[in-house]
Formats: C-alpha cells, structure tokens, sequence
C-alpha cells in the first residue's frame, strides 16, 4: 500500500512538472513570435529607449563590466577592486560628459550619497611593488570605461613601447570579455593600431570613443648646474694632418678641412679630445 502511495505522487508530480514545462516552453515560444511580428520602427524606439541613460546609470555600467570581467576567469584582487574604485571617483564627471550643462553640480551631493564617498578628488596616485597587478588594473578599467563611457578620450602613458602595446592588446581582451559575458553588440572599429584604439559608440553618432597609449621617457630632474655642464659641447677643431698616434688609413685627407687661424685656444676644462 506504501509502494503504491508513493507511485501515485510520483505520478502527479511527474505530471505537475511535465505541465509547468510545457507552459514554459508555450510562453517562451509566444514570446519569440511577438519579437518577430515586432516593426522595423519599434525596433528602431526599443534601441534608443535602451542606449539613453543617465550619469548614474553609466557609472553602473561601469562597474558591471569590470564585475563581467571577473567572472569571466579575471578575479580582482582586493587592491585591485581598491583601485578600481577610486579610478571611478576620479572620473565621475566623465560619466555626466553628454548630460545638461549644469547636471553634474545638481547630482553632486546624489553621487557622494550613493557611493559613500566624502570627495571627489580628479588625481589617484598608486604606488606598489613589482608584479602588483598594476598594468591589469589600468587595463580592465580602460576596457570597462570604453563599453560604459560616451565620448571618451583617455590617453595612457607607460614607460617603454613594449608595455604601450602591451596595454592596448590587454584593453582589447578584456572588452571581448565583457561583450561575452553580457550578451551586448560589439562597438564598431573606426581605427584600431599600435598607439589607439577608436571606436563607433552606442549613443549616438558624435560617440566616439578613444584610447590613446604611448611610451613616455622618464628621466631624473637634473640640478641647474648640472644640466648646464652637461649641455656644454666641446669646440670643434680642424687640422690638416692625421692625428697623433692615428693610422693613415683612418686619418683625414690633407687640405680637407681649414684650420680656424687667429682664434684663441679653448679652457682645458672644456676642451674636448682633438
């Protein structure tokens, strides 16, 4: 009598499930002929509705692209979310880039209440060991500000053409990462080399999107002194011999050159080899 009790809810529950699938399945197919009979103008509205947002809704976007990112096999580090984080402080007024003028001032105080931020502060300086994640970090957030940001412009100096490069590679992955993982269309490529990156945006047609990467030459501040002597050149001599301790083979052609006659002879101190 059990086996047989418990057969028969077997049965209705079977059935239950088998129903509610069928449902599903009439629902979902319903749906996708209303999506065809759809018109080639509400089509055309749908796309606008969606593309239209706000300050607020960018910055979000923003951040969901990084949150594709990890879950696509990237998983940021604690510091790195840290960075990431305040690098979208710092730009907060780009993401009001093609709002009202005025807009920004007026959601000034809604941006800090809704971030739980005191400041807005437009530097962020990052200072941390060697193999820190530092250059993946700028990576992801080029990448996620290029899919979240209308008319971006940002330009990105490293130290050598190698990591230049480098970044802009990084900075096309992780975009294809983030149209994986969010199912949208890919922005159209207007120009894409070694230096930049432009693309076609979603808002409107004046959207481009731009990122610039350079190598970018650091040198030392050298003392006035210093850079003086060392932009001193030594005077230029002429002779019509071979030098002393010179082979004829590398000395100069007698008579190729005119000796600079009645003119004082240089300081020892800056007197170059002869």
């Amino acid at each position: 009598m059990n086996a047989s009790a418990h057969a028969g809810v077997t049965v209705l529950l079977t059935e239950y499930f088998e129903n509610y699938d069928r449902v599903t399945r009439e629902k979902q197919e319903e749906e996708r002929k209303r999506s065809i009979r759809r018109t080639a103008l509400e089509n055309y509205l749908a796309a606008t509705a969606q593309a239209q947002c706000n300050g607020f809704q960018r910055m979000q976007k923003c951040r969901h692209g990084l949150e594709a990112i990890d879950r696509r096999g990237w998983q940021r580090s604690f510091h790195q979310r840290m960075f990431h984080d305040n690098f979208i402080r710092a730009c907060a007024r780009i993401f009001w880039k093609r709002e009202p003028q005025g807009a920004f001032a007026r959601d000034h105080q809604k941006i800090l209440e809704a971030n739980g931020w005191d400041s807005l502060s437009g530097e962020v300086l990052v200072s941390t060991p060697r193999r820190f994640g530092k250059t993946i970090s700028v990576s992801m957030f080029a990448a996620a500000m290029l899919y979240s940001c209308p008319n971006l412009e940002m330009s990105i100096y490293s130290t050598c053409k190698r990591i230049s490069q480098k970044l802009l590679r990084n900075i096309q992955k992780f975009l294809e990462l983030i149209y994986i993982e969010t199912g949208c269309a890919h922005m159209r490529e207007i120009r894409i080399n070694m230096e930049e990156i432009v693309l076609q945006g979603t808002e409107c047609e004046q959207d481009v999107r731009v990122v610039n990467s350079y190598p970018s030459k650091v040198r030392p501040a050298l003392p006035r002194s210093e850079r003086s002597a060392s932009a001193r050149r030594a005077p230029y001599r002429a002779c019509r011999g071979p030098r002393a301790g010179s082979s004829a083979r590398t000395a100069r052609r007698p008579g190729s050159l005119t000796p600079l006659e009645g003119r004082p002879p240089p300081r020892a101190e800056t007197a170059g080899p002869i």
